[in-house]
């Protein structure tokens, strides 16, 4: 370990003692009830649930907090929308939000600290918009790599089982421009079919009713036919995926960034690193690196919404 690294381990040492005792009282005045990965999983499978995620950044909009430069415009309606998102009732619908409301025992050091300060700051904050009484699935289901201390094997029986969603499906996948899910991977290896609508890579909350008025032409042009949609698209997915599954009679499921996860975890990656040909707005260099385009992705496309 170099001194560089270790001066910076024993900072987050600090941070992490500094926060804990904030992080343990937060979570004991606020109580959470959430499901852990393999519940999270097994029961959108069983029951054909749609999944709608919350995590940190979904929480700062809808208290229309500045989040800096993001890939989504901060908006009075994106925060009610969102609002309106936790409010669903609706027996076919999962409501997610991060498991961290228990302990963060499985997490890397940094993200030990990142949650013990995100939960002693906001959880007060976005609380009432909660229902104590709600058993929340496992936001994190589609970030089962980046942040974990699981070895390679338990991080790989964790993508097997979330590969089982979409198996002998067809799948209808959402997403932006950049994002080409399961493209030069074996993500949809076991799906029945894929065809995608895409949409902005940023900003996509303002063409929302624009992107469901496609995917509803979609899935009513054959009204015998019911697809799976996953829906990669930030807080868009969080607010569209109630919607199609209430409106349209339809399974959707906010996927997130599951696709850059397996990215990292197939390059055994330890930092989050840019993926040539894919958005990645969480990596700590490019954004985008401009890749090949693959011929079997672009003949998937059915549907470009601009």
């Amino acid at each position: 370990m170099s001194v560089i690294n270790f001066i910076k381990r024993i900072y987050r040492l600090v941070k992490y003692i500094f926060w804990y005792i904030p992080y343990k009282r937060s979570i004991s005045k606020f109580r959470v009830n959430t499901l852990d990965f393999d519940t999270t999983i097994k029961k959108i499978i069983d029951e054909d649930l749609s999944v709608t995620r919350f995590g940190d950044g979904e929480f700062r909009f809808l208290l229309s907090m500045d989040l800096g430069n993001t890939f989504e415009i901060n908006s009075v309606r994106l925060s009610n929308q969102l609002n309106r998102v936790l409010e669903y009732n609706d027996k076919k619908l999962l409501i997610c939000v991060p498991s961290v409301y228990l302990n963060l025992s499985n997490m890397k050091l940094s993200n030990k600290v990142f949650w013990e300060r995100e939960v002693s700051i906001y959880l007060k904050k976005y609380y009432k918009y909660l229902n104590s009484n709600y058993l929340y699935g496992d936001a994190f289901f589609t970030r089962p790599y980046q942040g974990y201390l699981f070895s390679h094997r338990e991080v790989e029986r964790r993508f097997n089982c979330i590969k089982k969603m979409w198996e002998n499906r067809d799948v209808i996948m959402v997403e932006g421009e950049f994002t080409r899910f399961g493209v030069g991977n074996n993500l949809f290896k076991y799906a029945k079919s894929v065809r995608r609508i895409i949409a902005p890579s940023t900003n996509a909350f303002e063409k929302i009713d624009d992107i469901y008025n496609v995917i509803k032409d979609e899935v009513l042009s054959n009204p015998h036919h019911r697809p799976l949609l996953l829906i990669s698209l930030g807080p868009t997915a969080t607010v569209l995926t109630p919607r199609i599954s209430v409106e349209l009679h339809v399974q959707a499921i906010d996927i997130g960034h599951l696709d850059i996860e397996y990215e990292w975890f197939l390059r055994r990656a330890d930092s989050k690193i840019p993926i040539e040909g894919k958005y990645v707005n969480e990596s700590t260099r490019e954004k985008y690196i401009q890749g090949e385009i693959n011929k079997e992705y672009l003949g998937e496309i059915d549907a470009v919404v601009k």
